[in-house]
């Protein structure tokens, strides 16, 4: 028989709205969202879930992770083994999925084989959207051989493997694509600027020529996917998008013309500004080096105010985090941090509805409406008021709902209170 759950009496926060809804009643079946609204009928065989006093609100979309980049730097990854980076990315899955992410996107490493474990049953874990290994020019951000190093390939059994593959030319960014999508990638990621933790390159560097970029995005276009980019500059950013990327990752500084024209072609932006206030925050624990830490400088002053001018110009911004294990206490806070260029309405849509647009889920993930995916978090508080109310899920989010299975439920079924 398939299981019914009955939630009600919370208020329902819609991500299309500006603030909480009246009390309501939120009915799931088997993985689904049957319905939603007052005095929901024919639901006497369903399991209550007395909400009353609390939020019910969809589960939470992080649109920028690296399930497997967990060491304190990228490069140490060539110390450890994939087997080992693999064991140490389930606990890591299976803290964000109680914080409440109960979807992510992996933008470099994340593959088909961690996806299908998930799937399976196997690993604990929010839903799994990957884009294999991403593609990066010979000395690109994705590029993390120290100097002494010749060949790519010399820590090919490493965690460090997993990140990136080198594509010089035209032929070899078609094959690199292909392979990419051959092996289940849900998307594909290139590297389009320098970037904060890549050891050689500088932050401002231009990355991969207009045709190389377009051969990539019509490759992944020809199978049905799309590509998403790192880019930090403007210059970087515009080639980018003009080319035909999806979505911008990053994109710290953007202008005012860029912005328009990402937002007259559709194009998303994810933003990370947590990573780099991360970064900021544990200094040298965070294991960047002393280059590292300047150009996270850089980037960190240039985010919020990068928020407000995709903001005046319309672009679609999502949420990201960015987070390797030693920061990741830090990925719910994020989205207060966010809240410092932005409404909390419009951060909570940006972790929500706009992140299902972002991995193509819309109306299946990121809103409690009827045929939805049923997941499903309560939460304690208004995070329309208050954000940080998001930032303490072992203490204001007493439950949690994965494709309508309990992941956490430290509920009274009778009255709802905290047990």
């Amino acid at each position: 028989m398939t299981q019914r759950t009955l939630i009600t009496g919370a208020r329902l926060l819609d991500p299309r709205q500006d603030r909480l809804g009246a009390p309501t009643d939120v009915l799931i079946e088997g993985s689904r969202i049957l319905a939603v609204g007052q005095h929901i009928q024919n639901a006497q065989d369903a399991e209550r879930i007395d909400a009353t006093g609390l939020t019910v609100m969809p589960g939470l979309i992080d649109a920028h992770v690296h399930i497997y980049m967990n060491e304190r730097n990228i490069a140490a990854g060539a110390e450890v083994p994939q087997t080992y980076a693999a064991a140490k990315s389930t606990f890591v899955l299976k803290e964000m999925l109680h914080r409440g992410w109960t979807s992510v996107r992996d933008v470099a490493g994340g593959d088909y084989g961690m996806r299908d474990a998930v799937e399976a049953g196997y690993v604990q874990s929010p839903r799994l959207f990957v884009g294999g290994k991403a593609i990066s020019q010979t000395g690109g951000h994705g590029d993390f051989r120290g100097r002494s190093e010749s060949e790519y390939d010399c820590a090919c059994c490493t965690g460090r493997a997993l990140f990136s593959t080198l594509a010089d030319g035209v032929p070899d960014v078609i094959k690199a694509t292909r392979e990419q999508l051959r092996l289940g990638a849900d998307h594909i990621k290139i590297m389009l600027s320098g970037g904060v933790a890549s050891p050689n390159d500088p932050l401002d560097s231009i990355q991969y020529r207009v045709d190389e970029i377009a051969a990539c995005v019509e490759e992944a276009e020809r199978w049905g996917s799309y590509v998403c980019a790192h880019a930090y500059s403007d210059i970087a950013i515009r080639r980018g998008v003009e080319n035909g990327v999806r979505t911008i990752e990053h994109g710290n500084f953007v202008g005012d013309e860029t912005a328009a024209i990402m937002a007259e072609r559709g194009a998303f932006v994810v933003p990370t500004l947590i990573v780099h206030e991360a970064n900021l925050r544990l200094g040298a624990a965070s294991g960047k080096s002393p280059s590292a830490m300047e150009k996270n400088e850089r980037v960190r002053q240039a985010g919020l105010q990068a928020l407000k001018v995709y903001q005046r110009a319309g672009v679609q911004i999502g949420y990201g985090s960015d987070l390797s294990m030693h920061a990741q206490q830090f990925q719910n806070e994020g989205l207060a941090f966010h809240a410092s260029s932005l409404s909390n309405a419009e951060v909570i849509r940006s972790a929500t509805i706009v992140n299902a647009k972002v991995i193509r889920q819309e109306e299946k993930l990121g809103e409690l409406i009827p045929g939805a995916i049923a997941d499903v978090l309560l939460v304690k508080g208004d995070p329309y008021q208050d954000l940080m109310v998001l930032a303490n899920p072992a203490e204001n989010m007493p439950a949690i709902w994965q494709a309508g299975k309990p992941v956490k439920n430290i509920l009274d079924r009778r009255n709802g209170a905290s047990v």
